[in-house]
């Protein structure tokens, strides 16, 4: 998703820990805005053991972001239906309902989105968990007086997070909360059963569908409870980024599967539609005259299609800019065909990470999505919580026998919070004026000048899979 700059709304749509030992939290929410952390109990030998080892994360690069290790365990309520016989305690036995309850672990954990960007404490330190967790069912047991079974589980994942919130440190301490009963959370958001506004999420966004990226009981007037609700603490621990690395320049601009030619194909989604004033039609717009002003040729000039080449020396970038509605079978189309080029870059909403998921890519293009194994590719994907949606499902198209990760041929920029349209031609085209103009930086001076198109409407934007990456260009 995109957002624009208007009334804070984001415009669509996802190291050791401490334990959350947590009992209901009897109180209300105007009472836990007061409340210091929530005790827990301490790391157990067995937990920490759990997770030593797990796989290795890519190291990347940010500039105002870092990558952290987010470990802890929690629990959900699960109403155990009224034909189940056996004992709770041997719930998670039954493999229909260690299904439902695994589902209903991961609808929990999608309100980390809204928590991390829209909670007090996070609002000026946002973050985002990868969405590629490992959870592990742990055990159950009877809610007293109540049709429900206490279910905790582990939670290991990575996470991009603000740098602000680490200060300067390696590791941090944060409190949030999770619905104990996802299933019935929306619901207890309307003051009354009369009400059709949800209080405890974003007014224009108001759905059930996009409650989990948008849900806050800490606003004035949310009925929710803190009864409703389960705390976790937590220990960030940040991972160590690269230095000096480079895109593979030699390989980009050498005979890269498509000629000696840079192909770059630029997709640019409509905000809502291709009138006058759509933000994405602006984005394109603007970023046509970005590139134009920074020394590329027009060679198409159409509305919704563009075409431009700039000559390094011996050496030739093309790009093909298109206008699309990222819902459409054309764009489905059109990415499936992008995604073959030596840079593919998407500005747009995310569309709660549907819009370039690879299965829908498929399945409404027609045509298998087989990245090409031995190509080097760079992916920039600007758009809202891309880190979440995009970045480990296409590193995963590329993985191989002698590429075990899918990052030696692939380098993925992705964001971690809501990308603005009202910069998204400026970040593209610092991208863009880097990497096709003959000019060389390194990976880590790329991503300064993209952040520093984004100003102060950043979205954490990062590199991912650059470790493997030449230390010159």
């Amino acid at each position: 998703m995109k957002k624009t700059i208007l009334p804070a709304l984001l415009l669509g749509l996802a190291g050791a820990a401490s334990a959350a030992g947590f009992n209901d939290l009897a109180i209300n929410v105007s009472q836990i805005r007061a409340l210091p952390a929530p005790e827990t109990s301490a790391v157990t030998p067995q937990f920490s053991d759990m997770f030593a080892a797990a796989e290795q994360p890519s190291r990347w690069y940010g500039k105002d972001s870092r990558q952290a290790r987010m470990q802890f365990t929690s629990y959900i309520h699960y109403k155990v239906p009224s034909n189940y016989t056996g004992a709770v305690t041997q719930i998670l036995d039954n493999s229909y309902h260690r299904q439902k309850i695994s589902e209903l672990v991961d609808l929990q954990l999608q309100h980390m989105y809204g928590a991390f960007t829209t909670h007090p404490g996070f609002v000026d330190n946002p973050g985002i968990p990868s969405g590629d967790y490992k959870v592990k069912l742990l055990a159950a047991e009877k809610v007293t007086n109540e049709p429900y079974a206490r279910v905790s589980y582990s939670y290991d994942d990575m996470a991009v997070f603000s740098s602000r919130i680490f200060g300067g440190g390696g590791s941090v301490r944060i409190n949030f909360v999770l619905p104990k009963d996802p299933l019935t959370i929306y619901s207890k958001g309307f003051p009354t059963p009369a009400s059709r506004v949800n209080r405890c999420t974003d007014a224009h966004y108001n759905s059930e569908g996009d409650f989990w990226y948008f849900w806050n009981p800490y606003q004035d007037g949310c009925p929710i409870t803190g009864a409703d609700l389960v705390g976790v603490q937590t220990d960030l621990k940040t991972l160590p980024m690269t230095r000096n690395t480079y895109p593979e320049y030699a390989r980009l601009y050498g005979d890269n599967g498509n000629g000696e030619i840079l192909q770059v194909s630029y997709l640019v989604g409509v905000d809502g539609n291709f009138q006058n004033g759509d933000l994405g039609k602006k984005t394109f717009n603007d970023a046509f005259a970005g590139l134009k002003a920074a020394g590329f040729r027009v060679t198409v000039d159409e509305a919704r299609r563009k075409q431009l080449t700039y000559d390094a020396g011996p050496k030739r970038a093309h790009v093909q800019m298109l206008l699309l509605d990222p819902n459409s079978v054309e764009f489905a189309r059109e990415a499936v065909r992008g995604m073959k080029s030596d840079i593919f870059i998407y500005d747009g909403h995310s569309g709660l990470g549907a819009y370039l998921d690879p299965e829908r890519l498929m399945e409404d293009s027609g045509r298998p999505l087989a990245l090409p194994q031995k190509k080097y590719q760079i992916f920039v994907f600007q758009g809202c919580s891309t880190y979440a949606y995009y970045n480990t499902a296409f590193f995963r198209l590329k993985k191989s026998s002698a590429d075990p990760k899918g990052t030696r041929n692939l380098d993925i920029i992705t964001t971690g919070i809501g990308a603005a349209f009202d910069v998204g031609a400026k970040v593209d085209t610092a991208f863009l004026t880097s990497v096709t103009m003959g000019q060389r930086p390194s990976w880590q001076t790329i991503m300064g000048r993209m952040s520093a198109a984004e100003g102060e409407n950043t979205a954490l934007t990062h590199v991912n899979g650059d470790e493997d990456n030449p230390a010159a260009p």
